[in-house]
This record gives structure tokens, C-alpha cells and sequence, in this order.
């Protein structure tokens, strides 16, 4: 069966983050928001058809993720990850971030030092600091077009005593790059040896291009053994993927029983005793059934993502687009047109009409860079090309 992604319902008028909030953001009401990491593409066939049977049935109590769940769960983190994991090692959160806001609960001090390679997703230093412990930020080197780990910077980070995890985003947001299995096996052994719990967020592990297959952290830590593999903390969820992130359903895989039961004692004291429903359904109906939907998805998002980078190329000199080894964003590198951050977000908002997300809002390391999220129909990401290329050619 082929899937039509170039022929979408309009999401306006029907509560989206994303197009129902533009100009209540950024003043401008035509904008078209390239901003938050969903796509514009209705969720698969199998999910929609799941949920209107749900719907149709009528009661909307409340719920359990059972063994129909687990058994799906499981089965995509073998088939996708190549990491067996054990029932009992599944905990929830409604999303990955809120995930990794328990884990910080559970498993470190106020006044910790939390380590973030950076630039980084945003929400991460949010909610380290909401928590009352210290970012620490490693800055990635950007070398060739291609960022890189400062390893001796890491290793010196890692090695204070006042820093006790680290938060490691594969395939990384908003850079895009994939992280070798030698590079992961290296992050693991210094979390190892210095004593951090390791948190891998790998929501955007169905989007990695041509030439760069995803390695999973968890089948690496099961690799080096059982210390490393119960030192781990791993999140993910179909959200990204499948286009599900409204449904607020995560896993957060979490093997060590000590850390597991301290996570599960922090969502107790909150009382977050539940899950969603259609959640539930939507997850185990995409991880069981959505396999072809997804194959042709990618596929045309690279599509777009060739689209994007040639047309930089051609149009729109003085911002560079880092060719993305993975997730449906790219990260453009504008300081060829020598704007501060400021006048670039009046370039891209009040000029162009695209919303993006600035660069600086990642991190220091971001100021120059915006993120872009090219998971919308080619034809609404030609005219946002369009847009910003005579925005630039404005500024001459």
C-alpha cells in the first residue's frame, strides 16, 4: 500500500502547539511554524483505525498498560534496537521529558552537576535547573560540518565529584548527528568510571539517513556487561516516530532494581498512578503494525531533506545547512550573514514568516544556528524555502 504524504488534513483550528499558537507567539499570523518537533502528517492507518474502535466502544476509564503492552514494547526495542530487555524494566512517564525529570528526582541530590553535550535540547536545562541541581555543559566541537565530542572536555567535566549524571541525547537533538557504536561504548565507560548515571534519550531513533544506522545505548551497555547495563537509564517512545506526542505516553527503560524502584517511588509520591488510554492503543498498534507506513515516511522526509539542502545551496547563500545524519530537523548555520540573534529572529519571524528555533536557546554553543523541523508536505516546506530566500536577499 503506498501512503500520500503530500496531501494532509490542516491542523489549524485544531489545538496544535504548533499552528493554532502562532501569532498568540510570534505576532505574525500567516507564519508557517517549522518549529516544534512533531510532523504534520496524520498518525498510520492501523493507529487511526485502533483508536476509532476505542472511540466507538465508548468508555473511557480508567486504563492499564498490561501484557498486550509490554509484549509490543519489548518487541520493538529487539527488533529496532537489538536490546532485549525484561518486562519488569518498563516504567512510564507521560513523555520523555517528564521522564527524565523523575530520574533527576530519583536518582540525584539538589545541587548536583547534571552533564549536557551542547548544544542540547533545550527542555534538559530547564528542568535541570526547575530541580534545583547545576547544568554542566561539554560543548561539541563542530568540525567539517559535523559536530564532535570534546572528549578531554568531557572527561575533565565528568571527573568533578559534583557531577553525578549525564544526559545523552542519540541521534541527537538539534544537531542530528548519530553517534558510533565506538562513541557510545566511550560515553559509557567514562559514566562507568566516574561514577554518573547514564540517561539515553533515544525518542528520534526512526529517523536515522542513509549511512548512518542507529546503535542503540542499551544494546551497547548490555554489550560491556552488567554494571554497565544497570547503570543506565534509558527513554523512549513512539511519539516521534508515529506522530503520537498528543497521547503523552514514554517508556523509561530502567534495568538496575535499586534505580527502578526509586524512580517508582517518585511517580508514587506524585501520584501518578495512570496512563492514557488512547496512549496505550496508539503505541502498541504503531510498534505492531505500522512497519511500512513508517519505511515510506522516511523516505520522504529525506526526500524533503534533500529538497532543503539543495535549495540552500542554490538560493540562500550565507546560511549553511548541516547535512543531518538523523530526525527530521536540520541545524542551519547563519552566521555567514553576521546577524545577532536578535536580528536573526526578526529575519526568520517578521521577514520570512517561518517559525524556527533559535539557536542560542540550546545552548551558548547554538548562537548563529537555527533549528528547522522539515516534517510537513513538500509543498509547505518549498514555500518556507522560499520565504527565507527572499528574506536574505533583503538584507543585501
Amino acid at each position: 500500500m503506498a501512503f500520500d504524504f503530500d496531501r494532509v488534513p490542516s491542523r489549524k483550528g485544531t489545538h496544535s502547539l504548533r499552528w493554532d499558537t502562532v501569532e498568540e507567539k510570534f505576532g505574525e499570523p500567516d507564519l508557517i511554524p517549522l518549529t516544534t518537533a512533531d510532523m504534520d502528517f496524520p498518525a498510520p492507518p492501523c493507529v487511526r483505525e485502533t483508536l476509532a474502535r476505542a472511540v466507538e466502544q465508548g468508555v473511557y476509564g480508567y486504563p492499564s498498560a498490561g501484557k498486550s503492552y509490554t509484549d509490543a514494547v519489548a518487541a520493538h526495542m529487539a527488533r529496532d534496537a537489538g536490546w532485549e530487555i525484561a518486562p519488569e524494566w518498563l516504567c512510564r512517564a507521560p513523555g520523555v521529558v517528564n521522564g527524565v525529570a523523575y530520574a533527576l528526582q530519583s536518582l540525584t541530590q539538589p545541587g548536583d552537576g547534571v552533564l549536557l553535550p551542547s548544544p542540547m535540547y533545550h527542555p534538559f536545562a530547564h528542568l535541570i535547573e526547575d530541580n534545583g541541581r547545576k547544568v554542566v555543559r561539554s560543548s561539541l566541537k563542530l568540525e567539517n560540518g559535523r559536530y564532535e565530542l570534546d572528549w578531554a572536555d568531557l572527561e575533565a567535566r565528568a571527573a568533578d565529584p559534583a557531577v553525578t549524571l549525564l544526559i545523552f541525547c542519540t541521534p541527537h537533538n538539534p544537531c542530528g548527528r548519530v553517534f558510533t557504536r565506538e562513541e557510545l561504548e566511550r560515553v559509557a565507560r567514562l559514566c562507568h568510571d566516574h561514577h554518573l548515571i547514564l540517561i539515553a534519550d533515544e525518542i528520534h531513533a526512526g529517523f536515522c539517513w542513509p549511512g548512518h544506522p542507529f546503535v542503540s545505548m542499551g544494546r551497547v551497555c548490555r554489550d560491556l556487561g552488567p554494571a554497565y547495563e544497570n547503570n543506565l537509564v534509558l527513554c523512549t517512545s513512539a511519539s516521534k516516530s508515529y506522530n503520537l506526542a498528543g497521547l503523552q505516553t514514554s517508556d523509561i527503560i530502567i534495568p538496575c532494581p535499586g534505580k527502578r524502584s526509586r524512580y517508582q517511588r517518585t511517580l508514587q509520591n506524585q501520584h501518578l498512578m495512570s496512563a492514557n488510554l488512547f496512549g496505550i492503543l496508539a503505541t502498541e498498534s504503531a510498534y505492531n503494525g505500522a512497519g511500512e507506513w513508517l519505511s515510506q515516511l522516511r523516505d520522504y522526509l529525506w526526500g524533503n531533506c534533500q529538497y532543503l539542502l539543495d535549495f540552500f545551496r542554490d538560493h540562500v547563500p550565507g546560511i549553511v545547512p548541516l547535512v543531518p545524519e538523523a530526525t527530521y530537523m536540520v541545524w542551519l548555520d547563519c552566521r555567514g550573514l553576521n546577524l545577532s540573534d536578535s536580528a536573526l529572529e526578526e529575519l526568520f519571524i517578521h521577514k520570512a514568516k517561518v517559525g524556527v528555533n533559535l539557536g542560542h536557546t540550546f545552548g551558548p554553543e547554538g548562537a548563529g544556528f537555527v533549528r528547522l523541523n522539515f516534517a510537513t508536505p513538500r509543498a509547505t516546506l518549498a514555500e518556507a524555502c522560499r520565504r527565507i530566500a527572499k528574506a536574505v536577499e533583503g538584507l543585501a
